[in-house]
């Protein structure tokens, strides 16, 4: 019996030592730093760790480790902080109570009611807009059949009506199946030739010009309808007639988008009254000098556009027909007849002062100079009150800080250079003082 109890006391010494270790060693680990380094390391259970480093936890092991934090990490890993790991570890272990803050509870439920309600409003809000949603060609037919249904006689409680019309199918128009849309709907025959050529209202008269230019841009297939209904003659006749400022600028809009890269259209309307209706503007006291401007600068569009065609064409056979085309369209010869050379020269002469304070018309009338030089040489070259005109602006623009100025200064030096290009014309070469 003395043997057996010499057994169970060693056994008891043994097991007693073993817990004497394990608690010491987990005691150590508790107050032992965590040295970390560049590679991960194993953070013990309830062990401290520094500041500044990158934690995470092992996904195949399950572990929380610790290493140094890289210098493309800095700033942007989660710091630990001392004292933090147990408090999370104890979160991790523990389920979320919000019984001690009821406050929350009611901020949340106040939140989920106020979107339920949000969410409410805007499914109506949606529903209304499908019930009230027209396409653009449901809107172009409404706004021709309202147009229709306005009284044939003038009435001024109408006219704001109509002009609102109006202006609803010029922003539509710019697209170019709407446009096609508007044209197989009846909208040229029933609500612009009748305001076109009837309407005593300048008001419509300028809104339906512009309706036809947003139509007819840059859109074959529209300006080939367009030019179908004589619409040419037309505004040919309204740019000869009219001392408007709004209504000239609006038919020489709806006018160059009848004509540019059109030349059948070209050559039906430039040979008769065209070419003559453009002069005509041009010449007139009453017309402003921005509407002689885009004048000048159509046809300097459309003296360019015949060469740049004709150039192509030598390189591209299958251009021929194109080329046909612009062969037969004597628009030089024609501006020639009607006096264009003079026209221009009698605008710059007498208007030049007016000129001094707008670069951008300047501008535009030096590039129409110098498309249609070879056409004007001979008596360009000759006129004093052009030479003296051009050579003004010039100085004046020349002496200014503005960029833009100096730019157009530069090119109307080179224009002059060619134009009066003779030893007696010693202002060229002169500074101005």
């Amino acid at each position: 019996m003395s043997g057996k109890r010499i057994v169970c006391l060693l056994a008891s010494v043994l097991i007693l030592g073993s817990l004497q270790v394990a608690a010491a060693t987990e005691t150590d680990n508790k107050t032992s730093e965590f040295v970390a380094t560049k590679e991960w390391q194993v953070i013990a259970e309830g062990q401290g760790i520094p500041k500044g480093l990158h934690v995470r936890i092992n996904m195949q092991t399950g572990l929380k480790e610790a290493k140094l934090l890289d210098e493309s990490e800095r700033g942007t890993a989660l710091q630990s902080q001392p004292g933090d790991q147990k408090a999370q570890d104890q979160d991790d272990n523990e389920p979320l109570a919000l019984d001690y803050k009821p406050d929350i509870i009611e901020e949340s439920l106040r939140r989920v009611k106020e979107q339920k309600k949000s969410y409410a409003e805007l499914r109506k809000a949606y529903k209304e807009f499908q019930k009230n949603f027209r396409t653009d060609g449901e809107l172009i037919v409404q706004l021709i059949d309202q147009y229709r249904n306005f009284s044939k006689t003038p009435q001024e409680s109408e006219m704001r009506s109509k002009l609102d019309c109006l202006e609803n199918l010029e922003y539509l128009l710019h697209q170019i199946d709407n446009a096609l849309m508007f044209i197989d709907n009846g909208g040229l025959d029933d609500v612009l030739l009748p305001i076109v050529v009837n309407d005593t209202n300048t008001s419509l008269r300028v809104s339906a010009m512009r309706v036809l230019g947003s139509l007819a841009s840059n859109n074959p297939k529209a300006q080939i309808k367009v030019f179908e209904k004589n619409f040419g003659s037309h505004l040919a006749q309204i740019l000869t007639s009219s001392g408007n400022a709004a209504e000239v600028s609006a038919a020489l809009h709806a006018f160059g988008a009848l004509l540019r890269k059109f030349p059948l259209a070209q050559q039906r309307v430039l040979s008769t009254s065209g070419t003559q209706a453009l002069i005509k503007v041009m010449q007139s006291p009453d017309v402003e000098l921005r509407s002689k401007a885009k004048v000048v600068t159509l046809i300097s569009d459309l003296v360019l556009e015949k060469r740049s065609v004709l150039e192509a064409s030598k390189d591209a056979p299958e251009a021929a027909s194109t080329m046909a085309q612009y062969v037969l369209l004597e628009f030089e010869p024609w501006l020639q007849s009607q006096g264009y050379c003079a026209a221009v020269d009698s605008v710059l002469t007498k208007d030049f002062l007016h000129l001094l304070e707008q670069p951008e018309v300047v501008e535009q009338f030096a590039t129409a100079l110098e498309t249609t030089e070879d056409l004007c040489i001979t008596s360009w070259s000759q006129s004093s009150g052009l030479r003296h005109a051009l050579l003004t602006v010039r100085n004046r623009y020349a002496n200014t800080k503005d960029e833009y100025r100096l730019e157009v200064s530069q090119i109307l030096a080179k224009l002059c250079e060619r134009l009066f290009n003779k030893p007696k014309h010693t202002e060229l070469v002169e500074t101005p003082k």
